[in-house]
């Protein structure tokens, strides 16, 4: 299994993205988007290039506040256990926040810092897309893909 996982695209629209996350979208089983989506029409155009997305609302979505847009999800993929929230507050720590949100995930996939990251802490696997619109002060743009096979995974966080 293949999921597209994005974060803090800050924006209203899949024609915003950059056409490497459109073209993966439409070859991954399911997206995961860990908030700061802007505009909800985003979610329903990347469900037209893959009808399984799970997002998050993060810190810059304050007018959703409903099943469509939950602040955490906790979902299982192949026995692999995903917990998804977008991060508050100052990005430092914010592993250790998330460990006790999600104390029985195998991965934790988060956004807010906007910097990429794939690693292991305190025994938990944490994956943090970066951004494919907004790098801040990063190199580059990215996203990631996350593959599961029979209970195994593996990351592979994407320039842009």
């Amino acid at each position: 299994m293949k999921i597209l996982i994005i974060s803090d695209t800050h924006t209203d629209s899949i024609a915003k993205l950059p056409q490497a996350v459109i073209e993966e979208a439409k070859l991954c089983d399911a997206v995961i988007h860990a908030g700061d989506i802007v505009s909800f029409q985003l979610i329903n155009e990347l469900m037209a290039a893959c009808p399984l997305v799970y997002p998050v609302k993060g810190n810059m979505d304050p007018y959703y506040n409903d099943e469509r847009l939950p602040e955490k999800r906790l979902l299982e993929f192949e026995g692999v256990k995903i917990g998804v929230a977008h991060g508050m507050g100052n990005p430092s720590g914010i592993e250790n926040r998330l460990l006790y949100t999600f104390p029985d995930a195998d991965i934790i996939v988060f956004g807010h810092t906007h910097k990429p990251f794939w690693g292991e802490i305190s025994g938990v696997w944490f994956l943090n897309p970066g951004s494919p619109t907004n790098k801040r002060t990063e190199p580059f743009h990215t996203y990631a893909v996350l593959t599961i096979d029979n209970g195994t995974f593996s990351a592979e966080i994407k320039r842009i």
